[in-house]
């Protein structure tokens, strides 16, 4: 066989052998950077996610907790990981928002990541104590204006997820309130609540649903168009008169330099999990806020946050509220 044919078989079978290859694909193990702390709210809900995913894809998927910036470090770890398609992120809002409006750890840049899915999408709420002394959101305002500068409401992070939504009600309300960040997540928040550090929460209504259901604490408010399906006795803010419309969300991602066909791949893995019936089951119980959008939907949403959130944020630089 002459040279030329011979690069030219080799070259057929290359060909033939590529199709087979992406099939391989995942082979091993996948590496699963979680950037909050364990034990939060978002590290329990990704990790029971990632569990059933380990079915669809095939393999296994280790999550490893890396912390800082208010998501910031472990979602820079992600951006600068191998593009393999052997690791991938869990993103919240802070590492879409926060971290790039503040410019809060050198060298992140959005651009480098590929959003494959969402896991949950949910309504921001205004949490209290069950034996806290005001029954709805108009009798919140009226105690934070009969002693301005008194009632303390927590977040997760100056000018973060919570904050914002709570910053909005705040101007909207015409109330003097603290604002009290707890950066290492809705974990220590919680307890923060429930000890009388805090007098209310601002935090997702998934974060809340476990000590709501236990008669620990209960919800004034959602930040939602309409009331939400786990609490439907409770009304929006917009029903008690503020146009305050705010949600967290969790999404996985990986690096933008990763293969189409990876990407696809683990899109489709992802997806899955959302027809299996113990996950919906768990997400039902745990009204985690369960919600799927593929990878172009995604991207969508995420554009459409970051235009809302940073124009708000900088209208509130602007009035002195909120500090860049």
């Amino acid at each position: 066989m002459t040279l030329k044919r011979l690069t030219g078989a080799i070259a057929a079978s290359l060909m033939l052998a590529a199709p087979a290859l992406a099939q391989d694909y995942p082979s091993k193990d996948i590496m699963h950077i979680m950037p909050w702390s364990a034990g939060g709210g978002t590290d329990t809900v990704m990790r029971t996610f990632m569990n059933h995913a380990e079915k669809s894809l095939g393999v296994g998927i280790n999550t490893q907790n890396v912390t800082g910036a208010q998501s910031g470090v472990g979602t820079l770890r992600l951006m600068k990981s191998r593009p393999d398609g052997y690791t991938i992120g869990s993103l919240t809002w802070d590492s879409v928002i926060t971290v790039p409006y503040y410019k809060l750890v050198p060298g992140y840049d959005t651009a480098e990541l590929a959003y494959l899915g969402s896991v949950t999408v949910h309504p921001t709420a205004l949490v209290v104590r069950a034996d806290a002394p005001w029954a709805s959101l108009e009798e919140f305002v009226a105690a934070a204006k009969a002693e301005p500068g008194t009632l303390k409401i927590s977040n997760v992070g100056t000018g973060g997820v919570w904050h914002l939504p709570a910053l909005d009600f705040a101007s909207q309300a015409e109330i003097d309130v603290q604002h009290v960040p707890y950066p290492k997540g809705s974990g220590p928040q919680r307890e923060a609540l429930l000890s009388g550090e805090t007098d209310a929460a601002s935090t997702s209504i998934s974060a809340a649903y476990a000590a709501v259901e236990a008669g620990q604490a209960r919800v004034l408010g959602v930040m939602a168009d309409e009331r939400d399906p786990s609490f439907p006795d409770v009304p929006t803010f917009k029903e008690a008169g503020y146009d305050v419309v705010w949600g967290g969300f969790r999404l996985i991602a990986t690096q933008a330099a990763v293969s189409e066909e990876h990407k696809a791949a683990l899109e489709t893995g992802f997806a899955a999990v959302f027809d299996d019936p113990e996950f919906q089951k768990v997400a039902e119980e745990t009204g985690m806020g369960a919600v799927w959008m593929n990878r172009e939907q995604t991207a969508a949403y995420i554009e459409a946050s970051q235009a809302k959130a940073f124009q708000l944020m900088d209208a509130l630089v602007e009035q002195g509220l909120l500090d860049k």
